[in-house]
């Protein structure tokens, strides 16, 4: 189970927090992943919400959707390892990502609002064209989305101009540098420090779309063997 960790009550707060976890559930907690949870750290949910977007604000965190399928927010200085791995098996994307992701190049941000009218998916059964071909992007991880306004009334995470969807490598090109200077291993082990204890098996699991147990193992037991002198 996640370590718990005081209540979080402000910005400061939530920039200590991250760096100590360095991978948190944007939402709720999950058993099943050994992970911390906005959610668990700040239980008003409206509060949650706002300081994750002060964190996206401060490019403190980045969202990513290649940990076990959930949105989660990755602490900047742990994002060029996962980025750099999953690089490694990026493949060719579908019709409609390559017309999502071509859109948001050049408008520079994108809702899904924006996505679903440019596929003419509006009014379609969820998740429609638009959700497919964006939850792509994220785990290609091609995309990132940035903060959004918290409205003062009403449902708190229904911002009335949307989630913002950006390119990645132009929010942080740092990011994407610092991501190509990494050697496999070093990024595995920088994964597997972030996670903490937890079998090899469970960590390639929630990894699925970076690397594999040959490669944990491979990085992990490299790490452990004496130097020569």
């Amino acid at each position: 189970m996640p370590t718990k960790h005081p209540q979080i009550e402000d910005e400061a707060g939530a920039v200590r927090f991250l760096r100590t976890v360095r991978i948190v559930l944007r939402y709720g907690p999950s058993a099943r992943l050994p992970l911390a949870s906005m959610y668990g750290a700040v239980p008003d949910k409206r509060l949650a919400f706002i300081l994750t977007n002060a964190l996206l604000a401060s490019g403190e965190a980045v969202e990513s959707s290649v940990v076990a399928d959930r949105l989660v927010l990755l602490h900047r200085d742990l994002v060029p390892s996962v980025l750099a791995l999953r690089m490694r098996h990026r493949g060719p994307l579908s019709a409609h990502a390559t017309r999502a992701l071509s859109y948001i190049e050049a408008e520079g941000t994108a809702t899904a609002g924006d996505v679903r009218r440019l596929l003419g998916a509006v009014g379609t059964k969820r998740p429609d064209a638009a959700d497919l071909a964006l939850a792509e992007l994220g785990r290609e991880m091609l995309i990132d989305r940035g903060p959004s306004s918290t409205p003062g009334k009403g449902i708190f995470y229904l911002s009335p101009e949307g989630y913002p969807h950006r390119i990645l490598a132009v929010a942080h090109p740092e990011i994407v540098r610092a991501a190509r200077k990494i050697s496999v291993a070093d990024a595995i082990r920088a994964v597997a420090a972030a996670v903490g204890e937890v079998p090899r098996a469970k960590l390639a699991a929630m990894f699925k779309l970076c690397f594999s147990r040959a490669e944990v193992d491979a990085a992990l037991d490299l790490s452990r063997r004496p130097s020569r002198t």
